[in-house]
């Protein structure tokens, strides 16, 4: 499956051999660059503070926040929206200029104030959101208004900030992904049951199916232009906005006709809706392989979410993470390509901080930084990662407790679905039982917090009349390990209390100290004051 991370760290100025495909389109370059400026006016901390002002002290990530929290503030009253207070303060300095027009800050800002109905794809998100604002007007509020497009003026100013985010999204994909790799997968067809079995889903092995997808009526129908006919006015989910598959295709056909060096992070879309709107899932059958699904016998109603379609441009895609509730997963694409890189459970990958309890994961901002600064450390890594290109036709196995990251390398279409089967079970009893806060799939409220809370209980007893060994021995184990752990906390206390009193037992130097007429195990002591 793929999935989003909850944290992100901070961004640093990526370094690295690639180059870009073209200028920044403000003539924003690194800060380094600003020692060969022509002229110290020009040069940082002149340059920022002529441009900032006092708040020229603050860091550019900082800054941008702000210029995004101002304008969400302005939003929570949108009768009393002003945008000519935005733009007025892009014509203060070339800091200012660069900062209001960066296009991910007018991405937020488009969503936040129109959502999903912004219309038709502009060239960029300004001037999408202007021609939204501009379509909202009334009549006679268009009266004596002229819509022009935005064009971006090459002012130049120096941020480590702002270049890597364009550098991210303007690197070349072949190159970033280095997408001439060999793949050091297992590529299978004509495979048995059993022998999928015992070579992949009993040891937990990644695999690729060749022969699978072909057979779909998916395989051969779908495509953008037959989606956008099809189911072109239906709702589908990308990342935080609802909006019609016509309008999110045109922003694709748009990332596309770029060649994937519009955005560092484009917009992706992640519906698990698709099957209660469309007919889309008529299309496809879930293979033998993954047709064992025990999450099934809790209802469609109350199983946690499993399936999504997914669509994205290319250098869109998901940063690292573990598929949820311990689940396995298999991900099928229709069309396009993805570059996968998965590290085995317990080996966390380079530039990927989870917290202790697995709750929250930091990563850097975007699969793209994550490739220019973290990609080639792997190379001197003991445990080599599985790296491989799932394409059109082919579909990916994905066992439990793997990290992966999955890159779009062209614009791609693609099924994907999380299951519980036999061999995943146990795993998956033990992590709703020891942590029914991180289950998920049931969405925000009340409703879905109780739900993911009574996960385990509710799973136990309809697994009961058909599973019940298996819920015997998750929970025999469980005691297993917890004796381990209390009688290795024993033996860590002894060890404390011998290192406290010598080379005495801990026993026999407490009894000593505290005047004991026997120092002998399971004696009875006598304290003398």
């Amino acid at each position: 499956m793929e999935a989003k991370p909850r944290r992100k760290k901070a961004r640093t100025a990526p370094m690295s051999k690639f180059g870009s495909l073209k200028s920044h389109p403000f003539g924003v370059q690194p800060m380094g660059n600003s020692f060969l400026a022509p002229g110290p006016n020009q040069r940082p901390p002149a340059d920022r503070r002529g441009g900032l002002g006092a708040i020229a002290v603050l860091t550019d990530e900082v800054l941008m926040s702000y210029v995004a929290l101002e304008f969400v503030v302005l939003l929570c009253n949108t009768d009393a929206v002003n945008e000519s207070l935005v733009f007025r303060l892009m014509r203060c300095s070339r800091a200012l200029y660069v900062l209001c027009n960066t296009d991910a800050v007018w991405r937020d800002r488009c969503i936040a104030r129109f959502g999903g109905g912004f219309g038709a794809f502009s060239d960029s998100w300004k001037n999408t959101y202007k021609a939204a604002l501009f379509a909202s007007l009334s009549v006679n509020e268009k009266e004596g208004i002229v819509f022009v497009p935005d064009v971006p003026i090459k002012v130049g100013f120096f941020s480590d900030y702002l270049f890597s985010s364009w550098r991210c999204s303007t690197v070349p994909l072949d190159a970033l992904c280095r997408s001439n790799a060999p793949d050091n997968i297992d590529r299978r067809c004509n495979l048995s049951m059993e022998c999928f079995i015992e070579e992949y889903d009993k040891p937990g092995k990644p695999v690729i199916l060749t022969d699978v997808v072909t057979k779909w009526p998916a395989f051969k129908k779908w495509s953008m232009d037959y989606l956008e006919k099809t189911v072109g006015d239906t709702i589908f989910r990308a990342e935080s906005v609802d909006l019609p598959f016509k309008s999110y295709a045109a922003y694709a056909k748009h990332c596309r006709e770029n060649g994937g060096s519009f955005e560092e992070a484009p917009l992706y879309l992640f519906d698990k809706y698709f099957s209660h709107r469309t007919s889309l899932a008529d299309d496809y059958t879930v293979p033998e392989y993954f047709s064992e699904d025990l999450f099934q016998v809790l209802g469609a109603e109350k199983r946690p979410d499993y399936r999504w379609i997914i669509i994205g441009p290319p250098r869109s895609g998901s940063t690292f993470h573990l598929d949820p509730n311990s689940t396995s997963a298999w991900n099928a694409v229709i069309t396009g390509s993805k570059k996968w890189l998965l590290f085995p459970p317990d080996c966390i990958p380079p530039g990927v901080f989870p917290s202790v309890d697995g709750s929250e994961v930091t990563t850097p901002i975007s699969l793209a930084e994550w490739f220019l600064n973290h990609y080639d450390e792997i190379k001197h890594w003991p445990v080599k990662p599985v790296e491989c290109i799932c394409r059109a036709g082919e579909i990916l196995y994905v066992p439990r407790g793997w990290w992966h990251c999955v890159m779009n390398l062209e614009e791609s279409i693609a099924i994907t679905q999380n299951f519980v089967n036999t061999v995943n079970l146990a795993s998956v009893l033990r992590f709703c039982r020891t942590k029914p806060e991180q289950v998920s799939g049931y969405g925000s409220g009340c409703l879905g917090e109780e739900l993911g809370a009574t996960l385990y209980n509710r799973f136990k007893s309809a697994l009961a009349p058909t599973h019940q060994h298996v819920i015997d021995e998750e929970l025999e184990l469980a005691q297993h390990a917890s004796r381990i752990l209390t009688n290795d906390k024993e033996e860590d206390d002894k060890k404390k209390l011998a290192s406290l009193f010598g080379k005495k037992p801990a026993l026999s130097a407490l009894a000593g100290l505290c005047g004991a007429d026997d120092a002998d195990a399971g004696s009875s002591f006598r304290f003398s004051f």
